[in-house]
């Protein structure tokens, strides 16, 4: 199933053209959080509550298709319920990595702005 979000608001310190990582949060984020975050919107915020995420799944943005290599441990929790998940464009790193991302390939952050759209491509539980 795809579960459908778009960008509302990317914060002043959201993108780095040296970091891979982006953070998301939906529109609960603080406004010291909103600074360093991308904020997304989903289309439905039911089919919100039972994405379920997890390796092999696909993460497009904009038009650009990301395969997920891992879900951290507490990635769908996150995600589920206040959108928050920091994608990470770049290898797993040996242990696991951060509990809340999801590591993509291809490693290449694609463009991110208000507007762009977002589909999770899961199973929903």
């Amino acid at each position: 199933m795809s579960i459908h979000a778009t960008i509302t608001a990317v914060g002043a310190l959201a993108l780095s053209a040296t970091d891979p990582m982006v953070i998301l949060f939906d529109a609960s984020a603080t406004p010291a959080l909103r600074q360093v975050a991308v904020i997304q919107q989903f289309e439905n915020p039911a089919e919100q509550r039972g994405l379920h995420l997890q390796k092999g799944d696909r993460l497009r943005v904009g038009s650009a298709t990301f395969t997920i290599d891992a879900v951290g441990q507490l990635a769908n929790a996150n995600l589920q319920s206040i959108g928050h998940v920091t994608l990470f464009f770049g290898p797993v790193p040996a242990g696991g990595g951060l509990a809340n991302a999801l590591y993509l390939s291809p490693k290449t952050r694609p463009a991110l702005a208000v507007g762009t759209e977002l589909t999770y491509q899961a199973d929903v539980e």
